[in-house]
């Protein structure tokens, strides 16, 4: 048998020794096991000594008014014990208590309308004035001003940024 000091806890088999619950087979081989490891007999020993002291013991047996008395000092610290503010406030007397299920309804709604609430659409132009690339019309238009331009003898942009340059 391998040494239950090994193990992260081995209070479980010496408990279960100590009570005498285990299996004849297990009991065998831990009173062998005890032969040859000083640390085990140790606490073997310790723990029989606890079962012996708790099966000795006997408790001590209560007065028939025991439960009265109980209650009465129970009761008696509870009116000295002044009382908390929260049971104040959720004391039956208390005037806003009709009020506190319409503060979560609004709370709630609250929460809703801001977490599902109308989102904001995203502004788009309308169709006809989409930008799709330059239109046929616009261009046809540009290459007109630039043979006028040409026929008039004015110098293109090009060419007078190339000049500029020079």
């Amino acid at each position: 048998m391998e040494c239950p000091s090994k193990y992260d806890d081995p209070s479980e088999l010496l408990i279960a020794y100590a009570e005498g619950s285990l299996e004849p087979a297990a009991r065998f081989a831990f009173e062998r096991h005890l032969e040859r490891c000083a640390l085990c007999r140790e606490l073997a020993a310790a723990q029989r000594e606890l079962w012996a002291a708790l099966d000795s013991w006997t408790p001590t047996s209560i007065s028939s008014d025991f439960d009265e008395r109980l209650y009465q000092r129970i009761a008696a610290a509870e009116q000295q014990v002044p009382a908390k503010y929260w049971r104040r406030i959720l004391s039956e007397n208390w005037p806003w208590r009709p009020a506190m299920p319409v503060a979560a309804a609004c709370a709630a709604l609250i929460a809703v309308f801001l977490l599902h609430g109308p989102s904001p659409e995203p502004i788009t132009a309308p169709a006809d004035q989409a930008f799709a690339g330059p239109q046929i019309e616009q261009v046809e238009s540009a290459l007109q001003d630039f043979e006028m331009l040409k026929q008039m003898g004015l110098p293109s942009a090009q060419e007078t940024s190339a000049r500029q340059k020079m």
